[in-house]
C-alpha cells in the first residue's frame, strides 16, 4: 500500500474564516434564496388564477338573466 498524507480542504477541516468556506456558504445562500423565489412565483401565480377566476365567474353571473340562474 502507499502511504500517502491526505488532507481535508479548509471547508472540511473547520477554517470557517477561510475564502472557500465563505464562498461555499454564499453559494448555499444563493441557492436557498432561488429556491425561495421560485416558491413564491408559483403561490403568486396560484393567487393570480384563483382571482382571475373570481373576475370571471363573476363576469358570467353578470351576463346570465335572473331567471336563469341557479344560485
Amino acid at each position: 500500500m502507499n502511504s500517502v498524507m491526505m488532507l481535508a480542504c479548509s471547508v472540511c477541516f473547520g477554517a470557517s474564516d477561510s475564502p472557500l468556506a465563505q464562498g461555499t456558504n454564499m453559494g448555499i445562500f444563493f441557492m436557498l434564496g432561488v429556491t425561495g423565489l421560485m416558491l413564491a412565483a408559483f403561490a403568486a401565480f396560484f393567487v393570480y388564477l384563483i382571482r382571475r377566476k373570481r373576475i370571471f365567474a363573476d363576469d358570467v353571473m353578470d351576463s346570465v338573466p335572473a331567471h336563469e340562474r341557479t344560485v
